[in-house]
């Protein structure tokens, strides 16, 4: 259960609560020895009042490091990378995408059975692709993203016929989507329907400042290793540039620009040629997209977006379905992973599957088996 802490945190820790024990232990002593000297004693009362505090922010830090249990949207802080190791990493799977010299892929991907290598020819699969939304990041228990729910819905009613997997991993992109697909279909994989779980911040890739934003986001990493190596310091020290920092604040304000410029415009060419793709390996390429939960409600400044983005696919002959419409009636009721984390929570994922059960997967529901 503790090992994700790492060795030197395990050893400074409790070397920090001996060191504790025994000055407590010292200022007891001395508060007794020097008890009739009332010039020393109010260093000695000053001492545990430090101490106190000291022995509060301790209590705290372990707290954040063996209960509190949160992601949060960048995956920075200690704390969310102790989410990952606890509930994501021990359900990642292990799968070689294309085995071709010069063209290996092996993807880690979550989920709670192995993406099947061979089914039978009467059987119709579903592969749900995507990013950290698909991933279901912040969500501990993959049986209640949208995915595993829909599998759920479609696997026992149609007796087997049907098969539902998931193929996603956190801060991947449509181009990695492209290649683990492509790769999937080259190989030989059966993959009838395949859907790209779009969230609108996909088309950063696209845009040539993309990779220069990520390495200005990195050097906020602190140094000091009490912001470096704990987890509820480390976790203030990104609370705070998460307000302070122009990069962190205005991250989702490049959405608009990028949809009315050339990003969206080589990201619609790269999803048709995916379309193109998949239809010569008779797979359907359908789209879902999510919308920026912590921006729902009835102001939502990305709805214009979305219609474009529907618009356009539809025109292209791809199925799309816009969760927009579908979760902003619920906007109020807490949609997110947490205040830290604009992941969709599990209400957001259960929302999510039965909409796409009554729209865009409508015909795997109504088939008879």
């Amino acid at each position: 259960m503790l090992l994700y802490l790492s060795d030197g945190y395990l050893q400074g820790m409790l070397l920090w609560l001996i060191g504790g024990g025994v000055s407590f232990w010292l200022l007891l002593r001395m508060l007794s020895i020097w008890r009739a000297r009332p010039k020393r004693l109010k260093w000695i009362q000053a001492g545990l009042s430090l101490w106190m505090t000291l022995a509060l922010l301790t209590g705290i830090e372990l707290y954040f490091a063996l209960l509190y249990d949160q992601s949060d949207s960048f995956n920075l802080t200690n704390v969310s990378k102790k989410w990952f190791a606890l509930h994501a990493d021990p359900q990642r799977r292990r799968l070689v995408v294309s085995d071709k010299p010069g063209e290996e892929i092996e993807i880690a991907y979550r989920d709670d059975r192995v993406f099947p290598e061979s089914l039978q020819p009467d059987q119709r699969h579903l592969v749900f692709f995507g990013d950290s939304f698909t991933f279901a990041q912040g969500v501990n228990e993959v049986r209640d993203r949208f995915s595993n729910r829909v599998r759920a819905a479609l696997e026992p009613a149609s007796g087997g016929k049907i098969v539902v997997s998931n193929l996603s991993d956190a801060g991947t992109d449509l181009r990695w989507i492209k290649a683990v697909l492509e790769g999937l279909l080259k190989k030989g994989h059966k993959i009838d329907t395949a859907v790209y779980v779009m969230c609108l911040n996909d088309v950063e890739t696209y845009h040539e400042n993309h990779a220069r934003y990520y390495q200005n986001l990195s050097r906020h990493n602190p140094q000091f290793f009490l912001f470096r190596d704990t987890y509820f310091f480390n976790w203030m020290y990104f609370r705070l540039k998460q307000y302070t920092s122009p990069e962190v604040r205005s991250y989702y304000s490049f959405v608009k620009e990028y949809y009315a410029g050339g990003p969206w415009q080589f990201m619609r060419e790269e999803l048709l040629e995916l379309h193109r793709f998949c239809r010569s390996h008779n797979t359907e390429l359908r789209v879902v997209i999510f919308p920026f939960l912590h921006n729902l409600g009835p102001n939502y400044p990305f709805r214009e977006v979305h219609q474009k983005v529907s618009q356009e696919l539809a025109k292209a002959g791809i199925l799309t379905q816009d969760l927009e419409p579908v979760l902003s009636p619920h906007f109020d009721k807490g949609l997110a992973v947490n205040r830290f984390d604009a992941h969709p929570n599990e209400l957001a994922h259960k929302l999510a599957a039965e909409a796409m059960l009554k729209l865009i997967l409508r015909d795997f529901v109504t088939n008879e088996y």
